[in-house]
Protein backbone atom coordinates (compact mmCIF):
# COMPACT_ATOMS: atom_id res chain seq x y z
CA UNK A 1 0.00 0.00 0.00
CA UNK A 2 1.38 3.37 -0.67
CA UNK A 3 1.82 6.31 1.97
CA UNK A 4 0.38 9.36 1.04
CA UNK A 5 2.81 11.37 2.58
CA UNK A 6 5.59 9.68 0.78
CA UNK A 7 4.11 10.45 -2.27
CA UNK A 8 3.66 14.35 -0.98
CA UNK A 9 7.37 14.26 0.41
CA UNK A 10 8.34 12.50 -3.20
CA UNK A 11 6.58 15.39 -4.87
CA UNK A 12 8.09 18.06 -2.68
CA UNK A 13 11.02 16.67 -3.26
CA UNK A 14 10.56 17.60 -7.15
CA UNK A 15 9.02 21.02 -6.77
CA UNK A 16 5.97 19.57 -7.43
CA UNK A 17 3.86 20.57 -4.25
CA UNK A 18 2.59 24.09 -4.10
CA UNK A 19 1.64 24.40 -0.39
CA UNK A 20 5.38 24.28 0.78
CA UNK A 21 6.21 26.56 3.66
CA UNK A 22 9.87 25.75 4.72
CA UNK A 23 11.91 22.36 4.11
CA UNK A 24 13.99 21.61 7.15
CA UNK A 25 16.98 18.71 6.94
CA UNK A 26 14.43 16.34 8.16
CA UNK A 27 10.68 17.25 7.57
CA UNK A 28 8.79 19.95 5.43
CA UNK A 29 6.95 22.32 6.60
CA UNK A 30 3.67 22.47 4.28
CA UNK A 31 0.67 25.08 5.02
CA UNK A 32 -2.95 23.13 5.01
CA UNK A 33 -4.60 23.23 1.80
CA UNK A 34 -8.06 24.02 4.06
CA UNK A 35 -7.64 27.37 5.89
CA UNK A 36 -10.76 26.57 8.52
CA UNK A 37 -8.62 27.34 11.43
CA UNK A 38 -6.19 30.39 9.44
CA UNK A 39 -2.74 29.12 9.61
CA UNK A 40 -3.30 25.52 9.89
CA UNK A 41 -0.41 24.02 8.42
CA UNK A 42 1.42 20.28 8.82
CA UNK A 43 4.71 19.42 9.22
CA UNK A 44 5.97 15.60 7.59
CA UNK A 45 8.93 14.09 8.51
CA UNK A 46 10.45 13.51 5.31
CA UNK A 47 11.55 9.49 5.89
CA UNK A 48 8.49 7.22 6.72
CA UNK A 49 8.21 6.46 10.35
CA UNK A 50 5.34 5.06 11.94
CA UNK A 51 5.88 6.25 15.49
CA UNK A 52 8.17 9.05 16.80
CA UNK A 53 9.95 6.46 18.99
CA UNK A 54 10.71 4.77 15.45
CA UNK A 55 13.12 7.71 15.15
CA UNK A 56 16.69 7.13 15.85
CA UNK A 57 18.32 10.16 18.15
CA UNK A 58 20.02 12.98 17.17
CA UNK A 59 16.88 12.96 14.04
CA UNK A 60 14.05 12.83 16.50
CA UNK A 61 15.79 15.58 18.83
CA UNK A 62 16.05 17.73 15.34
CA UNK A 63 12.77 17.33 14.40
CA UNK A 64 11.48 18.44 17.53
CA UNK A 65 13.40 21.24 17.01
CA UNK A 66 11.76 22.07 13.30
CA UNK A 67 8.36 21.21 15.38
CA UNK A 68 9.14 23.95 17.70
CA UNK A 69 10.33 27.04 15.05
CA UNK A 70 7.22 25.78 12.73
CA UNK A 71 5.04 26.54 15.56
CA UNK A 72 6.57 29.77 16.87
CA UNK A 73 6.28 31.20 13.29
CA UNK A 74 2.79 30.51 13.09
CA UNK A 75 2.14 31.97 16.66
CA UNK A 76 3.78 34.75 15.57
CA UNK A 77 2.38 35.05 12.06
CA UNK A 78 -1.30 34.34 13.52
CA UNK A 79 -0.97 35.53 16.71
CA UNK A 80 -3.75 32.81 17.76
CA UNK A 81 -4.99 32.43 21.74
CA UNK A 82 -3.59 28.95 21.70
CA UNK A 83 -1.47 26.35 19.50
CA UNK A 84 -3.20 23.23 18.85
CA UNK A 85 -0.20 20.74 17.94
CA UNK A 86 -1.11 16.86 17.47
CA UNK A 87 0.26 13.60 15.67
CA UNK A 88 -2.05 11.06 15.76
CA UNK A 89 -1.21 8.90 12.73
CA UNK A 90 -4.83 6.49 12.50
CA UNK A 91 -5.31 7.16 8.95
CA UNK A 92 -1.98 7.99 7.57
CA UNK A 93 0.84 6.18 9.65
CA UNK A 94 3.72 8.65 8.71
CA UNK A 95 5.29 10.70 11.22
CA UNK A 96 3.77 14.06 11.08
CA UNK A 97 2.31 17.15 13.09
CA UNK A 98 -0.62 19.23 12.53
CA UNK A 99 -0.71 22.87 13.81
CA UNK A 100 -4.45 24.23 14.36
CA UNK A 101 -3.82 28.15 16.09
CA UNK A 102 -7.09 28.54 17.96
CA UNK A 103 -8.87 32.12 18.28
CA UNK A 104 -11.30 32.88 20.84
CA UNK A 105 -13.50 33.46 17.45
CA UNK A 106 -13.47 29.75 17.00
CA UNK A 107 -16.52 28.16 17.09
CA UNK A 108 -16.38 25.53 20.32
CA UNK A 109 -12.92 26.68 21.18
CA UNK A 110 -12.50 24.41 23.59
CA UNK A 111 -13.42 21.39 21.62
CA UNK A 112 -10.97 19.75 19.70
CA UNK A 113 -10.34 20.63 16.28
CA UNK A 114 -10.98 17.48 14.51
CA UNK A 115 -15.07 17.79 15.42
CA UNK A 116 -14.85 20.66 12.60
CA UNK A 117 -13.45 18.29 10.27
CA UNK A 118 -16.53 18.00 7.78
CA UNK A 119 -16.49 21.69 7.63
CA UNK A 120 -12.93 21.74 6.38
CA UNK A 121 -13.66 21.19 2.62
CA UNK A 122 -15.47 24.14 3.00
CA UNK A 123 -12.52 26.17 3.51
CA UNK A 124 -10.45 25.54 0.87
CA UNK A 125 -7.57 27.75 0.37
CA UNK A 126 -6.92 29.31 -2.79
CA UNK A 127 -3.36 29.24 -4.96
CA UNK A 128 -3.22 32.94 -4.53
CA UNK A 129 -4.45 33.02 -0.94
CA UNK A 130 -1.95 30.19 -0.02
CA UNK A 131 1.03 32.11 -1.68
CA UNK A 132 0.65 35.09 0.28
CA UNK A 133 -0.10 33.48 3.75
CA UNK A 134 3.10 31.19 3.06
CA UNK A 135 5.10 34.43 2.48
CA UNK A 136 3.74 35.84 5.38
CA UNK A 137 5.16 32.51 7.22
CA UNK A 138 8.74 32.41 5.46
CA UNK A 139 9.11 36.23 6.47
CA UNK A 140 9.29 35.20 10.22
CA UNK A 141 11.68 32.06 10.04
CA UNK A 142 14.13 32.02 11.19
Amino acid sequence: MTCLLCERVKLTDQGGYGFLIKEFKHSYLMLGEHQFFKGYSVLVLKEHYREMTDIPSPIREEFFQEMMTSSKAIEEVFKPKKMNMCSLGNVVDHVHWHFFPRYESDPQFFDPPWLRMKEFDGAKITPESAKLTIEKIRSVMK
